[in-house]
């Protein structure tokens, strides 16, 4: 064979071997995301929470996030009408509360101060994204306690965050990436608490406003569908899933799929069950030639 075809046809092999091995490495670092994508099925927290610290990464032009806090010290919910942790001026300030969301107010926590303060007198949205990622990093400490009371409040810390995202940056995007990296993984420590501080609907009505408000209702029913599939959660949590994904299934005109969560639901007993369950029948019955 010519010596010059020779070395053409090595040179192509070697770039059909570069580009195959290319498209392995390609798959193996963000095949999972594309399946999620094309199959329907949520990406993992580890995948969402990494998205969560590049941006804000990007963002504040840092990747270090720990606050001018003792996390080490004892924490409890507190007085919301007295605050007290201070900022990194030593100030203390008498404000309200981060306010309702969704229809409910979040639980005060002694580190709650701490944040609403820094985010009032941030002067940059640089800043905010800082504090905002602080108050996520206080949140993965709190999650690694083997207490109970630590851990619900890492979900307030991660809740408040969400509602700075929404209303401080208005960032919508980042609002329900914490919802989806920080509070549905989560729920199952709110229904092990016995305080009763904050409660899987009250996560769920602020996962809810912040998916919506993103335009993301697509995505937020198929995030409820996997966690049904999965029947993450105890009984009462998944049924609690099933009647909001029967919500949005209304809302979509998908009555018959809507009836069939309503039906499996066995740990409910608000009467809001049983009479979506008339109002479906009545309507699909209607249409019925």
């Amino acid at each position: 064979m010519n010596t010059r075809r020779t070395g053409f046809l090595s040179k192509k092999r070697t770039v059909v071997v570069i580009a195959i091995v290319a498209g392995v490495l390609l798959l193996g670092w963000g095949g999972w995301t594309a399946y999620g994508k094309f199959s329907g099925r949520p990406p993992t927290t580890a995948q969402v929470k990494r998205s969560i610290w590049k941006y804000l990464a990007k963002q504040t032009g840092g990747s270090k996030f720990k606050p001018d806090l003792d996390l080490s010290a004892a924490a409890d919910f507190a007085n919301p009408i007295k605050p007290t942790v201070t900022n990194k001026a030593g100030r203390v300030r008498a404000v309200t509360t981060t306010g309702k969301t969704a229809g409910r107010v979040l639980p005060e926590t002694t580190f709650s101060a701490y944040f609403r303060t820094n985010q009032q007198d941030a002067g940059s949205y640089e800043q905010m994204y800082r504090f905002i990622g602080e108050q996520l990093y206080v949140a993965d400490e709190l999650l690694k306690s083997d207490d109970a009371t630590r851990q619900v409040m890492a979900l307030v810390m991660a809740s408040e965050a969400s509602t700075y995202s929404r209303t401080n940056v208005q960032n919508l995007w980042l609002s329900a990436r914490i919802c989806e990296a920080y509070l549905w993984p989560n729920l199952t420590l709110v229904e092990t608490t016995n305080r009763n501080l904050l409660t899987p609907s009250a996560v769920l009505d602020l996962c809810e406003a912040a998916f919506k408000e993103a335009g993301e209702t697509n995505h937020l029913i198929r995030i409820y569908e996997h966690l049904i599939a999965k029947t993450q959660g105890t009984k009462q949590q998944v049924d609690l899933t099933r009647f909001r994904l029967s919500r949005l299934y209304q809302g979509l005109g998908r009555d018959e799929e809507a009836l069939k969560l309503l039906r499996e639901i066995k740990t409910l007993t608000s009467p809001k069950v049983a009479q979506d369950i008339a109002i479906l029948e009545r309507r699909i019955g209607a249409k019925k030639p």
